[in-house]
């Protein structure tokens, strides 16, 4: 707790540290600003941001992640991104605070930079230019907005906080005219369904894949919020995993619930430009009868390879008279091998969910994965865990599944043997366009 409440303390500090690489010096270029590539602002900014994608269409700074502090009128931030298209800056998205990152702060401390931030931006758009308000309320969050649009570029400053809980505070920098009309434009999705078999590609091994923009949820447990982004994105929206997060109720240290994040996402879809659909669920270890039925099935394939058998007792435990079970040691302990073996019994939910897969791909639509995390399987991980991650294509000639973790460069596109993919498998997640055609 103490440090984040050190960063805390350097993110809303006034002054900052000699050596801070400051944003304001790319933004007081006004409209050059947008015919700047990324080297550009690496050169300008060095040892600050980093590439999010080999392609180069995006960068990022954490301050987590990154020695160099970043300050934004004179105040340092959480984050910043810069997106590329075309080889030039596109947009600009800074993170005055977000709690993922920064952790909890006080309604008095979120209004008072808040009020910083709002000063500084009328300074540097000028006084004269009135901000257009833009609010909306998704899933009982209240998101707000003001916009100010100028000759050389567009302002957004995006907030959204409760009496018992600060969010996030945001300024999105646009090219002229290019800020979105409001909020709900903004988030909502812009590409049509029936456009995006044209973004399939097909390569000479077999490959047949999308490629999804690129988000770093960084040291945060928002691998669902990041998830969920990236697909938005890919369907034109500029949403962020903090406005998800926000709606989803995200932890940054214990994740998201994934019956949260479906209601979100169901409760929204009309806001978001969305069709939801859960196209397979892993519903076998919902009840201890479930873990007895494993644990059995499980030693039954043990004794044939001579492998440690799982005692059902070993992980579990008593609490004033009511009986807990141990979930992650009881995974953790699993042969995978065999696991394995006994998932690939499921002969029929086995089909389905390749026929899921290949289906949605074909027409250019990836999908929501959630998965175990098994080290055997993730060599990232030497713990049991549980993890979203997006499925972007397949193998014709294989079966392979192709996928993307929203982890940065070199993250963008990874392969895992259609037996391990099915095995991990807990939840497939369909989100689509409403639209036909793009709007």
């Amino acid at each position: 707790m103490r440090s984040v409440f050190c960063l805390l303390s350097l993110v809303f500090a006034l002054s900052f540290a000699a050596g801070a690489a400051e944003l304001d010096k790319l933004l007081l270029t006004r409209a050059e600003l947008w015919k700047m590539s990324g080297d550009t602002v690496m050169t300008n900014l060095p040892d600050t941001f980093q590439w999010m994608d080999a392609a180069k269409t995006r960068m990022r700074y954490n301050a987590r992640e990154s020695k160099t502090p970043l300050t934004l009128f004179g105040s340092r931030v959480v984050e910043a991104i810069f997106d590329i298209a075309d080889g030039k800056i596109s947009t600009l998205n800074v993170s005055v605070y977000n709690r993922g990152d920064a952790g909890d702060i006080e309604k008095k401390a979120f209004d008072a930079a808040l009020d910083k931030v709002q000063e500084k931006l009328v300074a540097f758009v000028g006084k004269d230019i009135q901000p257009q308000s833009q609010n909306m309320s998704a899933g009982g969050s209240r998101l707000r907005s003001q916009a100010w649009r100028t000759e050389t570029g567009d302002v957004v400053l995006c907030w959204s906080s409760s009496r018992t809980q600060s969010e996030f505070i945001t300024v999105d920098f646009y090219p002229p005219g290019k800020a979105p009309k409001s909020l709900r434009e903004g988030y909502k999705t812009s590409v049509g369904s029936d456009d995006l078999v044209e973004r399939l590609k097909n390569d000479d091994d077999g490959s047949r894949y999308v490629m999804v923009p690129m988000v770093d949820q960084g040291a945060k447990g928002y691998c669902v919020a990041a998830t969920v982004e990236r697909i938005l994105r890919y369907y034109g929206s500029n949403i962020d995993q903090h406005v998800i997060a926000k709606l989803a109720e995200s932890d940054s240290t214990r994740g998201t619930s994934l019956n949260k994040i479906v209601d979100a996402l169901e409760g929204n879809q009309a806001k978001l430009g969305i069709r939801f659909k859960q196209l397979y669920r892993y519903d076998d270890l919902e009840s201890i009868n479930d873990f007895k039925k494993l644990c059995n099935n499980y030693n039954s394939l043990a004794r044939r390879t001579k492998e440690k058998k799982l005692e059902l007792s070993d992980y579990t435990f008593v609490v004033d008279k009511m009986k807990y079970l141990d979930y992650g040691s009881l995974m953790k302990a699993l042969n995978f091998d065999i696991f394995r073996q006994l998932r690939e019994k499921d002969r029929r939910g086995s089909r389905a969910f390749f026929d899921e897969v290949h289906d949605s791909i074909d027409d250019g639509i990836p999908l929501c994965w959630s998965t175990f995390i098994f080290p055997a399987v993730d060599k990232s991980s030497s713990d049991f865990g549980m993890h979203m991650r997006i499925i972007t294509g397949y193998n014709t000639k294989t079966g392979d599944i192709i996928y993307t973790d929203s982890w940065g460069a070199g993250h963008e596109k990874k392969v895992m043997k259609a037996e391990d993919a099915w095995g991990i498998t807990v939840n497939l997640i369909s989100l689509q366009p409403r639209n036909k055609t793009s709007r």
